[in-house]
């Protein structure tokens, strides 16, 4: 662990740390393949920055944390800091690969501190970018192809194509994309065959909801996470037994079902194994260096469909005795040999005294909310908030028992499964109503409030106050005092508020109850009809009324 400071304004204040497990350093070079993908998350706590990580993977494809970083912006000093950082634990290991995104800093950093290692860029940054100047579905059938090919031969065919429909595209690659993203071009001693970088995206996935608290906090929670996963890995590899991974067969077993290949052996090392229909490709085997003319053996490290054929055509031929080592349960169980240290919570750490005061980085104000989710590209799939996925089609829009695209089974199994759908009620969540009984001594008569009439003001618009178009004030009416019977017979009055009309009561009467009179005095209120000559017509409500 290293952590690095500097003085500001007489104060030293953090500048960047480190931070790489021994058990993780051990197990990565003694149990897993020599690939790294390095890349960068920001954080989200107080102290904005960006935490760095280099990522390796073992013989099961698992995500397998190897270093870790802090610093406050990618720049080139933090990313070539880093990159000696790296450099320092773990070494130069024989066929050492890297991969990165598209960005300079990073790129750079590789560049200055592993010259000799093989350096990859992600193909989804690269179509991300491409994608900006560039479209066509000349690109979409042949970009992506000529990542995916194994040999020399399928990518300049797919390269051609693009060349072709325009020069201007592949000039673009020539310039700005020089490291390496297609297979054909891979070394064959990493045998990991990855064009994207979709380990550090596990990897940031997998500390998505950690990476707003303090740094201390942050990985003390990161260690146990990685404590967790080295213990439940461990009882995993106690249950192996063999000499390759069990998933690594089943994956190979699966493979070998729909061969359509023809085998012509030349040797019993050494056979053609041309493709039945369709092109038609000749590759040759060789099982003595475990080779393919197709690459896919050599760079993978697992024998590929024509390798497959061969092996199976032959008697007592076992696929595991032709998968290569680093997916043996031996370097599997070497990743995850080494124990997690326990440590107590940080309030029982030793103190210690370097002779000065360490503050926290100065903050940075930025505008607008707080960023917790990282801006999607161009090309990255974006969820469609508002619309409901449909179960059997897969599309957006409506719901199940609507489907028009689907099968009729499966809307019928579903339909077993779940019932019918229910039809939802319609509530109104804003209003409250409440039945009053009347008792046995209840008066027989209902007495308005008094009331005042409503006078016209001359006062201009003014602050705290409402006005309508005539310019006058506004102010509520009071009911006028006033009095009618009720029928003896025992009644119920519901009363219904509304939240949203500001403090307006409805009551309703039953219907065989007397009217109120015309000429009553309390047909002033607002909420009776009366004379268009009355004082209450001043109001804005009264005005909008048909007469």
């Amino acid at each position: 662990m290293i952590i690095e400071h500097h003085t500001i304004k007489d104060k030293i204040r953090f500048k960047r740390f480190f931070v790489a497990l021994k058990p993780c350093i051990d197990g990565f070079l003694s149990g897993c393949r020599p690939y790294l993908a390095v890349d960068s998350t920001f954080l989200t706590g107080r102290f904005k920055g960006q935490l760095a990580s280099a990522t390796a993977v073992d013989g099961h494809s698992w995500m397998y944390p190897v270093c870790m970083g802090v610093f406050d912006s990618e720049t080139n000093e933090n990313w070539i800091w880093f990159m000696q950082l790296v450099r320092q634990a773990i070494g130069s290991p024989r066929g050492l690969t890297i991969c990165t995104d598209a960005g300079q800093p990073v790129m750079i950093g590789v560049k200055e501190v592993f010259p000799e290692a093989e350096h990859r860029e992600c193909m989804f940054h690269l179509v991300s970018n491409f994608k900006k100047k560039f479209h066509g579905k000349v690109f979409d059938d042949h970009l992506w192809a000529a990542a995916y090919s194994w040999n020399p031969y399928l990518f300049e065919k797919n390269w051609v194509a693009m060349d072709i429909a325009k020069p201007a595209a592949t000039a673009y690659l020539r310039k700005w994309h020089t490291r390496l993203w297609s297979r054909s071009q891979f070394s064959t001693i990493s045998k990991v065959d990855y064009v994207t970088n979709d380990l550090v995206e596990r990897f940031s996935n997998w500390i998505k909801h950690h990476k707003s608290l303090n740094l201390d906090d942050f990985f003390d929670k990161l260690r146990q996470l990685i404590m967790i996963m080295w213990n439940r890995r461990r009882k995993v590899t106690r249950k192996l037994v063999g000499l390759i991974l069990p998933h690594i067969i089943k994956k190979l077993n699966a493979k070998t079902r729909e061969l359509n290949l023809e085998v012509v052996e030349s040797s019993e090392e050494v056979a053609e194994v041309t493709a039945l229909g369709g092109s038609g490709f000749r590759f040759v085997v060789n099982l003595l260096d475990r080779t393919c003319s197709c690459r896919q053996w050599e760079v993978s490290g697992l024998p590929c469909k024509h390798g497959l054929a061969f092996i199976t055509s032959l008697t007592n031929a076992r696929i595991e005795n032709y998968v290569d080592s680093f997916y043996s349960i031996h370097k599997f169980r070497a990743a995850y040999d080494q124990l997690i240290p326990a440590m107590v919570d940080k309030n029982q750490w030793p103190k210690s005294d370097h002779g000065f005061f360490m503050f926290p980085p100065l903050l940075k104000a930025t505008a607008g909310r707080p960023k917790t989710e990282k801006y999607k590209g161009c090309s990255e799939k974006k969820r469609k908030s508002g619309q409901h996925l449909c179960p059997i089609c897969k599309d957006y829009g409506h719901h199940w028992h609507k489907c028009k695209k689907g099968n009729p089974d499966d809307i019928a199994a579903i339909l077993a499964v779940r019932g019918p759908p229910k039809k939802r009620t319609k509530t109104t969540k804003s209003a409250q109503s409440s039945i009053v009984p009347c008792e046995d001594d209840a008066p027989s008569a209902i007495r308005f409030p008094p009331s005042q009439i409503l006078e016209k003001t001359t006062k201009q618009k003014g602050k705290g106050g409402k006005f309508g178009s005539g310019g006058a004030k506004r102010s509520r009416t009071q009911p006028i005092c006033g009095e009618h019977d009720v029928a003896k017979k025992k009644t119920h009055v519901a009363v219904k508020v509304h939240a949203k009309r500001k403090s307006k009561e409805v009551a309703e009467i039953t219907p065989h109850l007397p009217m109120v009179p015309l000429d009553s005095p309390a047909m002033g209120t607002r909420s009776k009809k009366f004379n268009p000559a009355s004082p209450a017509m001043s109001t804005r409500s009264k005005r909008r009324l048909s007469l």
